[in-house]
């Protein structure tokens, strides 16, 4: 009986999670004015209706920087959103790359969150009508080609999710291992004449004395952190966007590395547990570090 009232608590806490998101999806633009992850065109979809933005004009976007980088190196990157109407005056991003690591600029008015890059506000285009953000991007370790993907929202600013619309594209980047040097071609060498070698009889070498072995110092192991179940970007605390984010990871409907921190097992799904272990720290905080 006591196992079967547990059963239907974890199910009402889990709709009223799914509830939960479901509202967040439906906000206005208000909601988003911060930021957000998830809408880049790598998942997928990117800000537009059923569940973001829409009835404005898409903007004409465009993602620039080099296409090919050595292992490891670091670039940056300009992403610029030109909008197409005259009421649409700002614009908002959200930036992902299939691998490597997004590093947000300062004074762009952006911020990593969950590996990728979004705004802190919406940016107000310039006397061209365009919003402009640069970023950097650290290619990764391995030979390859990888692809960074850019959306854009050209926003009129109402208070609404109205009015609005967004544009994506994406930049494809090779990265090539530095050329090897070239082998140059040996020289004939001459041959010479072997002189006498003298014989020299070694001296006997005493024996050094034997070194007492110094005992190394134990380490000390620190104590690891207290982890915060559901805390993706963090920050000491777990929102209602992180909250989204793990029960869409639980439907399947998003990637587990986009909230590594809801599989609290790290068995690669979160599951109704570990969303609830998530719900507890947004309603009573992260348990203190020691």
């Amino acid at each position: 009986m006591a196992r079967t009232m547990d059963t239907h608590q974890t199910w009402r806490w889990f709709r009223w999670v799914w509830l939960l998101s479901s509202v967040v999806f439906a906000t206005q633009a208000s909601a988003y004015s911060t930021g957000i992850t998830g809408v880049s065109g790598r998942q997928g979809p990117i800000c537009n209706q059923p569940f973001c933005h829409g009835g404005g004009v898409a903007p004409t976007v465009s993602l620039e920087g080099p296409r090919e980088l050595a292992p490891g190196a670091i670039a940056t990157f300009r992403f610029v959103i030109q909008s197409n109407s005259p009421q649409q005056i700002a614009a908002g991003l959200n930036v992902a790359a299939s691998a490597g690591t997004l590093m947000s600029l300062p004074g762009q008015g952006t911020r990593l969150m969950a590996g990728e890059i979004t705004h802190t506000m919406p940016k107000a285009n310039d006397s061209s009508g365009q919003a402009a953000f640069e970023f950097q991007w650290q290619a990764p370790s391995q030979p390859g080609s990888y692809t960074l993907f850019a959306a854009g929202n050209s926003v009129n600013r109402n208070g609404t999710n109205q009015g609005d619309l967004a544009a994506a594209t994406t930049r494809v980047v090779q990265v090539v291992a530095e050329a090897t040097t070239a082998t140059s071609t040996p020289s004939p060498t001459s041959t010479l004449a072997p002189s006498p070698t003298a014989t020299v009889t070694p001296e006997p070498i005493p024996p050094s004395p034997t070194a007492s072995p110094t005992p190394s110092p134990t380490a000390t192991m620190t104590p690891e952190a207290t982890l915060c179940p559901g805390d993706c970007n963090d920050d000491r605390e777990v929102t209602v966007d992180e909250l989204v984010t793990g029960v869409s990871i639980a439907l399947e409907l998003a990637p587990v590395d986009r909230c590594a921190a809801m599989d609290s097992s790290g068995d690669g799904q979160v599951t109704i547990d570990e969303l609830l272990r998530a719900v507890n720290v947004a309603l009573s905080g992260c348990p203190a570090a020691p």
